[in-house]
């Protein structure tokens, strides 16, 4: 389908490096057609209301955090060089070589595209020589040294995953480390302007590190590809800050991660070079409310080594590209789906607050509003990580929450229990902490269920539940030692009274202090001591499956 000529000619007044053809061949294979008001290219787009929500969300005031993680950044670099050394002496390595033998530690995501607030993770990669593995010298030895630093508050290291990571808290700050073992028994002194050697190397041996090191070149790759780069840095702040309050941001558990952001906005700062802040972020709702979904999101800066990359690695590249749902893709290769855990509850989710940021522009106080989840569904199921004692439940709520977008994939493709005319689902992207009384630990999401016809009754969920069930406690049974088996468990549960729920919940669950006022109605009465009254559903116990009382609709 042709576009108008109105705007093809507009866009080539924004982006006068293009060809009229270029534009329309861009703007065809990326999304077929785009409707959207030229007049908010032209007007200020309120932009004093939208800089009065910079101001109060602070995005302008995080240089003290920034030095905060830049001290602890290097204080953990210390503790990695140093450990690194004594890992080269058990191996004896002579002492002449032991300076190139250091292993760095380096930042990537966030806080190397310079888009980290307060609330942000710091994202680290551990880059090592080759005779520092991952499973003993840096899962034991370097977890070990971490676990008894002052100032550490929680610590965890997660091994089973496509990407393993050490996580943890220290000094408020929450931290994932990355490893990448290289292929040589140096680590270069300049790592980004070796970095393409670096993988290349790696491509015929280890993929966790290829693709930890891919972390570090993708925010190399975006910031390089930005026509003005302080103003991609503050457009995408602002699309964060949006995405946290509308509840959509959260890789874990199947919604758009900071690097999937990063991508979209730096798509419309390369389609959009001359505009400012404010007609940025209008052109992202624009856009993104109305892109062909099958068709991935790609930034226009290719990595320099993609042909050597693409005659070793096609097919595997290939296998994490196809049959998605939606598809960001990184500008490393091999490419990857930044998207991958998205699924079809969630991306009706993300499109929905795309349309809903579209239809509201020119009120920025409107697109920015808080989305109230407890305001907006009919029904809700609970789903809780619990634990009778505190050791070991941090390994287990990352092993859960990393399950739980599998049961919302069985839940929205299964056609016979869920379909998107008949009914909207949504999950909180932040668990709610020790809600349940009756264990010592808890984690507890939150799944909204609305109908959209009045016919669309019941929604069946036995079949999708206990197969999440088995599912998990088997992958459970792998994963945990006998003993952890009485004392963890995860309950899906009907809540059966929202009103006393809210009295429980914090400020954070709302977003908005004056809603909590206006909406808790306290329940005197909680005669069987939990946090809210609730009819177990399906439970996962050390004996299996209990389903004594399944109900099937909500």
């Amino acid at each position: 389908m042709d576009f108008s000529n109105e705007l093809i000619n507009f866009i080539k007044e924004l982006a006068p490096r293009m060809s009229s053809q270029e534009i329309n061949n861009e703007l065809k294979k990326a999304h077929g057609r785009i409707d959207y008001d030229p007049n908010l290219m032209h007007h200020q787009c309120n932009k004093s209301q939208l800089l009065s929500f910079i101001e109060t969300e602070s995005l302008q005031a995080i240089e003290e955090n920034q030095q905060k993680s830049k001290e602890i950044q290097a204080y953990l670099g210390d503790i990695v060089k140093k450990w690194s050394q004594q890992c080269a002496k058990e191996k004896r390595i002579n002492e002449d070589h032991l300076k190139y033998c250091s292993a760095v530690l380096l930042p990537y995501g966030s806080v190397l595209l310079g888009v980290a607030d307060s609330k942000s993770d710091i994202d680290l990669i551990c880059i090592a020589p080759e005779f520092i593995d991952r499973r003993e010298q840096f899962f034991n030895g370097l977890f070990y040294l971490l676990s008894n630093e002052q100032g550490m508050e929680q610590i965890n290291k997660i091994e089973s995953t496509s990407n393993p990571i050490i996580k943890m808290i220290y000094k408020g700050f929450h931290i994932d480390i990355n490893f990448a073992q290289l292929n040589s028994d140096r680590v270069p002194e300049n790592i980004d302007e070796n970095l393409d050697e670096l993988r290349r190397n790696l491509l015929q041996s280890e993929d966790k590190s290829m693709y930890a090191l891919n972390g570090r070149k993708n925010g190399i790759l975006i910031s390089k590809s930005m026509p003005d780069h302080s103003q991609f840095v503050q457009a995408l702040k602002i699309i964060k800050q949006w995405a946290k309050k509308r509840k959509v941001s959260s890789n874990i558990i199947g919604y758009l991660g900071g690097i999937s952001w990063a991508i979209l906005m730096a798509k419309i700062c390369q389609l959009f070079p001359r505009v400012d802040v404010c007609q940025t972020v209008s052109l992202f709702f624009q856009i993104y409310s109305q892109w062909n979904w099958k068709i991935p999101v790609v930034i226009d800066e290719s990595d320099p080594e993609i042909e050597t990359f693409k005659t070793l690695c096609w097919k595997r590249d290939e296998d994490k590209r196809n049959d998605k749902i939606m598809q960001i893709i990184t500008p490393a290769y091999p490419f990857f789906n930044t998207t991958f855990k998205v699924n079809k509850i969630t991306f009706q989710t993300i499109y929905h607050e795309f349309q809903v940021g579209a239809q509201k522009l020119g009120d920025w106080n409107e697109v920015l509003k808080p989305f109230d989840f407890f305001d907006c569904f009919q029904y809700f199921v609970a789903i809780s990580i619990v634990s009778k004692s505190s050791e070991n439940f941090h390994k287990w709520t990352g092993f859960c929450e990393a399950q739980l977008p599998k049961l919302l994939k069985l839940v929205g493709h299964n056609e016979a229990t869920y379909d998107t005319e008949s009914f909207e689902l949504r999950i909180t992207p932040d668990g709610e902490e020790n809600l349940e009384r009756d264990y010592a630990k808890s984690l507890t999401y939150f799944l909204g269920i609305k109908k959209l016809k009045p016919e669309a009754w019941p929604l069946f969920l036995r079949i999708p539940i206990t197969q999440f069930a088995i599912e998990l406690n088997q992958r459970k049974l792998q994963n945990f030692k006998n003993e952890d088996e009485f004392n963890m468990k995860i309950y899906i549960a009907n809540v059966t009274d929202i009103d006393q729920l809210r009295g429980k919940l914090s400020p954070r669950m709302y977003d908005d202090e004056y809603s909590i006022v206006k909406k808790i109605k306290t329940n005197p009465e909680d005669k069987n001591g939990s946090a809210y009254l609730v009819k177990r559903i399906s439970s996962i116990q050390s004996s299996g499956i209990n389903q004594d009382v399944l109900n099937d609709m909500f």
